[in-house]
């Protein structure tokens, strides 16, 4: 169950990340609608800051950190993340053996990159 929590207090950080994206770069995109892919499209469309849309391509990618956690979050409304399926489900969206410890130590650690990234690009 905290493992769970954990998951979906990180997509809600992303989740609020985008959110203050949407407003900061003014893409007009409603708040029922806010999504990464959306976010990403709105930027790309504008051309609005590159770098940020790479960060967010980066993290978004099939197998990268948050296309995981998201994996994961989808898997967990069903199942729990302590069982022997979700530890082979990790594995499948890893493509390792990473026990789930060091791999969410390690995919909070790119949370934290991402936010501070995109809170230097602000204060430009």
């Amino acid at each position: 169950m905290e493992i769970d929590s954990f998951v979906c207090q990180m997509i809600g950080t992303v989740d609020s990340l985008l959110f203050r994206i949407n407003d900061t770069f003014g893409l007009m995109i409603s708040s029922d609608r806010i999504e990464i892919d959306k976010i990403q499209s709105a930027l790309s469309a504008e051309t609005k800051s590159i770098d940020l849309l790479n960060d967010l391509d980066k993290a978004n990618q099939y197998g990268n950190w948050y296309w995981t956690i998201k994996q994961l979050r989808n898997y967990s409304l069903g199942n729990s993340l302590i069982s022997p399926q979700a530890f082979e489900a990790l594995s499948n969206y890893t493509k390792t053996n990473m026990k789930m410890i060091p791999y969410f130590e390690q995919s909070l650690e790119y949370l934290e990159r991402l936010v501070e990234s995109i809170r230097k690009r602000e204060l430009l």
